[in-house]
């Protein structure tokens, strides 16, 4: 089995550079995804989180991250140029303790071992199918902003697919709706989380300490929606309102 060396960032990262990229809304979409989380296997194969060098391929809206037999190194990712078609990704500092890639978009949830992930080889280094974004949406509902960096008091969703199983231990920063909608900060621009930022009415940030360790799993089939806000912080969603999105 080919060994995988996966160290992940979130998808709020991996979607930093399709600003210049047209999504559909989640409806326009036609997205009716289960709230239920996904079942996973008996067994996870757990990575500590460290730097991630991604690439967008821009006609395949598909993300890549480093990872395989012959991943670029740091150095070389500070000069590296992707190839046409590829653009690169900014690099997010992670909040998260540890996390399981279950298998790249498009991969059968029950294929196993190196059947689970599937790799490109170019410009001698190997890459590893991370995500597939789906849909944006905004909120206020109906405001666009930057996808990137939404404007004070706007938030940018992220739809996208990938089984990924995140786990968060001591302190975290939770983003809530005020209607049963919960997400947890997975990373930050600057480094330093805070919940002094500008966000729509009714929602608010606030640091909570664990008790236990708090796993986040996708929803059934793999999927995660993912919120910015306008200070680069992003979250995961873990708990729902409705049994259904949108």
């Amino acid at each position: 089995m080919r060994r995988v060396f996966v160290f992940l960032s979130t998808v709020g990262a991996a979607l930093s550079l399709v600003s210049c990229i047209s999504f559909p809304t989640a409806r326009e979409a036609g997205l009716k995804l289960t709230t239920i989380p996904m079942e996973l296997p008996e067994s996870l194969d757990w990575a500590t989180r460290g730097r991630a060098h991604e690439l967008i391929e821009v006609n395949e809206r598909l993300v890549v991250v480093s990872g395989g037999e012959h991943p670029i190194s740091d150095e070389a990712w500070a000069k590296y140029q992707p190839p046409f078609g590829y653009q690169k990704n900014i690099e997010r500092n992670l909040l998260f303790s540890r996390t399981a890639f279950l298998h790249s978009p498009g991969v059968d949830d029950s294929a196993v071992g190196s059947d689970r992930y599937r790799f490109r080889t170019f410009d001698r280094y190997t890459w590893l199918e991370l995500a597939k974004p789906l849909a944006i949406d905004y909120i206020p509902e109906g405001q666009t902003t930057d996808l990137l960096k939404p404007a004070a008091g706007h938030l940018v969703v992220k739809t996208i697919l990938k089984p990924q199983v995140l786990e968060f231990t001591g302190t975290i920063w939770q983003l809530s709706d005020g209607k049963g909608n919960l997400y947890v900060m997975h990373a930050t621009e600057n480094g330093t989380p805070t919940s002094d930022v500008a966000l729509p009415n009714g929602w608010k940030v606030q640091r909570l300490e664990l008790a236990a360790p708090l796993r986040i799993l996708p929803m059934k089939g793999g999927y995660f929606n993912i919120v910015g806000d306008n200070l680069g912080q992003g979250y995961h969603q873990y708990a729902y309102a409705g049994t259904t999105f949108p």
